[in-house]
């Protein structure tokens, strides 16, 4: 299930953003939920951060791939996020329960629009 874009604020039609896509997979039923709780506390965070443009989660539990696209103002806007907490607490607690975790990032203009779910997984390979 993939959720409707949010957006954050609007982003500037010649400005450059960058998008970042991660795979998020659990190795088990019991990471699945552990995931599933953690990610309440990440989307209080994304409620609003310096410099997110917008996101969309994408959550396939019988699949157990879960997924995030997100667009920022810039690099350091995206890390000061994966940095804090409860970002970075999260990450660190889960990490020996998920499988290998993907990211890949890109540039989009604002006149673009936010990225396309089937781009991302794409990209994500």
């Amino acid at each position: 299930m993939k959720a409707p874009w949010k957006w954050s604020t609007t982003p500037v039609r010649h400005d450059e953003y960058v998008v970042l896509a991660s795979m998020i997979p659990p190795r088990s039923r019991r990471s699945t939920w552990r995931l599933f709780r953690g990610s309440r506390s990440a989307d209080k965070q994304l409620a609003s951060p310096e410099g997110l443009i917008g996101f969309s989660p994408l959550a396939r539990p019988l699949r157990k791939q879960y997924a995030t696209l997100s667009v920022w103002r810039d690099e350091a806007t995206l890390t000061a996020f994966a940095a804090a907490e409860p970002h970075r607490h999260l990450m660190r607690e889960l990490a020996p329960e998920m499988g290998t975790t993907m990211f890949v990032r890109w540039t989009i203009s604002g006149a673009d629009g936010h990225p396309s779910w089937v781009d991302a997984l794409e990209r994500l390979g």
